[in-house]
């Protein structure tokens, strides 16, 4: 194609892909807005919900993986209401714990991560 000059040719393929990642994007973005709208719904049915647990899911997406400390950064808050806020996405299923440790845990949205990630993997041969 581009040897012979055909750039109709070329620029009908690029614009195939560019079609076919536009989609994908938007599937992803619908998945994504379900996924976060379900778990708003999780936190709000659960009893230990509270006002500064639902401020932080509101702030997950842009920030999916927290410790205690930039909690009380992201909420502006104690320690004490920060863990609270914690503990009550840990309990509803939204947040999981990924270090194993007692001290300077950190916690991740572990579901949008994944859809994020969804549809990037590298093939392994």
């Amino acid at each position: 194609m581009r040897i012979d000059g055909d750039w109709e040719g070329w620029l009908g393929f690029f614009l195939d892909g560019v079609a076919a990642i536009a989609e994908e994007a938007v599937d992803s973005a619908r998945k994504i807005f379900a996924l976060v709208a379900a778990d708003r719904e999780r936190v709000l049915a659960h009893a230990a919900s509270s006002v500064s647990s639902l401020r932080l899911l509101e702030r997950l997406p842009r920030q999916p993986i927290v410790t205690i400390a930039l909690v009380m950064q992201l909420l502006d808050t104690t320690k004490p209401t920060a863990g609270r806020a914690v503990d009550a996405l840990v309990d509803a299923g939204v947040l999981i714990e990924t270090t194993g440790r007692k001290r300077d845990r950190a916690w991740a949205y572990q579901r949008y991560l994944d859809e994020l990630r969804d549809g990037t993997e590298l093939d392994e041969r």
